[in-house]
């Protein structure tokens, strides 16, 4: 299963991060990318990141693709073995964890296997307790437990069997020479425990719902596991943590992962909240039977109020008799589902067969739960003392298939309160909704004319804004048309220089033990090779897989890989280069990387020169974009009706580009990047999306991009405007770029203003 945009986005910034941490530290790479300062008040040097994704988004399955760059990437000494560790907030969330992570056709799982080649083995807490050194060694274990099974209070640390003593387990303590971060018994010996087979092997931490580690009692857990990198995945970060990726509900929406936006009708009686989320109810199911190609079944969610004494409570029985007796319900189409009583129990919701329209609830459902035909929460919240729904209301958001439908309120999901008023109701949703990752714009009055959601926005200009790209025979110029069928990477020269990372420094010992050999190092796992993981043939599929270039023929890759290796054993002993097989893996990379570039930009060349790479217009701009958030100010000359976030600098350039200073400018849109439809691609794989497009009353367009003072003269920067040079040579003066930042401002305004 592939990523959506926003989780490859997710993916990507956690990538560029982890490469800017292997030479800056945590600190340095966290204000570089994000801007903000870093909080290591909690775990110091130990990098400590926040993913932040709203509920649906899929945080699981970023996450187990997070683990493959972060190994890949900063913990590459672990070589692809030891133990990740990963927290849920709930037993609820680790049983279904664990069914998707034990489950070998589980997309989440498959995205471990094919990366790790199937050496992932997955534990709950309570299995680890049985963990051996051998599954360590030759394995990525992950051990999968929710955060109560870890926290470590003195008082009752007996209750905790991570931290007893067991026999079992004696084996991980042979020879382990640096103790100091164990824990000791009373006479200072290691103790036996799976914490302490954690600790010594540096643990990569996940933690789910990052936000429920809201206590001292919980960070200190963490710090003790002596973790080697903590990423949290949250729709709702903690003050402390350290937000390094924020993925908006706009996002979801646009990659028709969530219902949005949600419309909300309030009802002071809770009789008539209940009657209307019914008759609404009725009536999606006559609209999806209009979609032809999909089987939707709307439920409704109702959600009770805890059985006390107060008889003015509005009880799970109470919902069930209304339903029966008032709006004539059949019994079979209602479920209940609550603490005691579980109707839904091995029931596929998603069948033709299932009959159940209605499910009603507490707080039952607030995890562990999922089902997209829920389209309707009706809550009775306000009678007697408050329920919330921050957990609830994420049961009705995820679309049915991921696929938008043409009946629109199918796109929709209908909340229905019992409240005193409109603003009374939206106070409580809007809160469940935040608690969720989602903003107060994502919900609506069902009084309001159009329905629109807040961040759908329309272009401003009648006029079609279509851009011209680089184009080959007619197409738009791909990477691999610049390779070509014809092109061999093994006719090409596989010598190189290549630095161990590891010899002479001191700090590792390489030892022979009869069939195995050892490698000991103070600040890593300790691992042990087999004679299978210490050959030439296991060392040269093992790159092959690591190196992606799909553009390049399978067999020619291997050749290259296999000459390669073939000459750094002139001056390595094989078990160096395995030792060393991701640096060895990372010098490879940047030379294929280098020889396809010099290649790709020679081709480049030749095909220009022929008059084969030309400009040609493909797409238009569309007439309705989703944003990811408002700034709230206005202007006259946007292409759409409003912008979407840009940073400060970004803001004030585009003030002038606005201004009645540049009446020469018809008008001007954002490009976002791999979302809108102008791009240019050059002789590297990544396509270049300059930042803005401006269109003057002569009818030349003009890319922008704009740049920090820190980036102006970087390798990528320079390279972009390269390309961007020859996309302006094929324009043939009707296409312009200029590069602009702080000291060049004024001095590409005036360039604009001449054209």
């Amino acid at each position: 299963m592939a990523l959506k945009k926003y989780q490859e986005k997710s993916v990507e910034e956690l990538k560029e991060y982890l490469q800017t941490l292997n030479k800056f530290g945590p600190k340095h790479a966290f204000i570089s990318a994000t801007g903000n300062a870093y909080k290591d008040q909690f775990f110091g040097d130990v990098p400590f990141v926040c993913v932040k994704i709203p509920t649906g988004g899929g945080k699981t399955f970023v996450a187990c693709h997070s683990v493959r760059e972060t190994i890949d990437t900063t913990l590459k000494d672990k070589m692809d073995k030891g133990i990740v560790l990963w927290f849920t907030p709930s037993d609820a969330i680790k049983s279904q964890t664990l069914k998707k992570f034990k489950d070998r056709n589980d997309f989440h799982r498959k995205a471990l296997d094919d990366y790790f080649d199937n050496s992932v083995k997955i534990f709950s807490n309570e299995e680890a307790l049985r963990i051996r050194k051998d599954d360590v060694e030759n394995n990525i274990c992950i051990i999968v437990s929710s955060l109560d099974a870890f926290r470590k209070e003195k008082k009752i640390q007996r209750k905790y069997k991570v931290y007893k003593e067991n026999g079992g387990l004696m084996e991980h303590f042979q020879q382990i020479g640096d103790a100091s971060k164990l824990e000791k018994d009373k006479e200072g010996t290691v103790i036996n425990s799976l914490a302490n087979v954690i600790r010594l092997h540096k643990p990569l931490i996940v933690v789910d719902e990052g936000h429920r580690t809201k206590t001292k009692l919980s960070i200190d857990f963490l710090k003790d596991l002596n973790p080697s990198f903590i990423i949290e995945y949250t729709a709702t970060p903690r003050p402390g943590s350290n937000v390094l990726v924020e993925i908006h509900s706009s996002e979801l929406k646009e990659e028709k992962m969530v219902k949005l936006p949600i419309i909300l009708e309030s009802a002071s009686q809770w009789h008539e909240a209940v009657r209307r989320g019914a008759v609404k109810r009725k009536d999606l199911e006559k609209t999806a039977k209009k979609e032809k190609v999909e089987y939707i079944r709307p439920i409704a969610l109702l959600q009770a109020q805890q059985e006390k004494e107060s008889k003015n409570k509005v009880t799970v029985d109470d919902l069930k008799k209304f339903l029966i007796e008032e709006m004539k319900v059949p019994e079979e189409q209602i479920a209940i589902k609550t603490s005691t009583r579980n109707d839904i129990a091995g029931v596929d919701l998603l069948s033709k067969d299932c009959k159940i329209r209605y499910i009603i609830t507490v707080s039952a459902l607030a995890e562990g739960w999922d089902c997209p035909f829920a389209y309707v929460l009706i809550s009775v919240a306000n009678i007697g003392s408050k329920i919330s729904v921050e957990q609830i209301i994420g049961r009705v958001l995820r679309l049915p298939y991921v696929k938008e439908k043409k009946q629109e309120e199918l796109n929709q999901a209908f909340v229905f309160a019992s409240a005193r008023n409109f603003n009374e109701a939206a106070s409580f949703i809007i809160q469940g909704l935040e608690d969720n990752g989602f903003s107060k714009y994502d919900v609506i009055s069902v009084d309001s004319k159009s329905r629109k959601y807040e961040f759908d926005v329309s272009r401003a200009v009648k006029e079609d804004l279509k851009i011209p790209l680089i184009a080959l025979n007619g197409e738009p110029l791909e990477f691999g048309d610049l390779i070509g069928p014809k092109f061999y990477l093994s006719k090409n020269s596989a010598k190189f220089d290549f630095q161990t990372h590891y010899d002479n420094d001191g700090r590792i010992k390489i030892d022979l033990k009869g069939d195995d050999w050892t490698k000991e190092r103070q600040t890593t796992l300790k691992i042990s090779y087999k004679d299978k993981n210490f050959s030439k043939r296991e060392l040269v599929l093992w790159l092959d897989r690591k190196l992606r270039f799909p553009m390049i023929d399978k067999k020619d890759k291997m050749k290259f890989i296999q000459n390669a290796v073939k000459y750094q054993l002139e001056t390595y002993t094989l078990s160096e280069l395995s030792v060393n097989r991701f640096v060895f893996r990372d010098c490879l990379e940047r030379v294929i990387e280098n020889i396809l570039v010099d290649h790709a930009k020679k081709q480049f060349d030749v095909l220009a020169k022929n008059g084969k790479i030309t400009l040609k217009v493909f797409e238009k701009f569309p007439t309705t974009i989703t944003l990811r958030g408002k700034i709230g100010e206005k202007f006259k000359k946007n292409y759409y009706e409003e912008l979407d976030k840009v940073n400060s600098e970004e803001l004030q350039f585009l003030q002038h580009l606005d201004s009645e200073n540049l009446p020469n400018i018809k008008f001007w849109v954002r490009n976002r990047e791999k979302k809108d439809p102008f791009y240019i691609q050059g002789w590297k794989r990544n396509r270049f999306y300059p930042d803005f497009v401006a269109v003057t009353k002569k009818g030349n367009v003009v890319a922008l991009e704009w740049k920090g003072a820190d980036r102006v003269s970087t390798e990528d920067t320079q390279y972009k405007v390269e390309i961007a040079k020859e996309w302006e040579k094929l324009g043939k003066d009707k296409v312009h770029f200029s590069l602009a930042h702080n000291k060049n401002k004024q001095e590409v305004l005036n360039e604009l203003l001449a054209l």
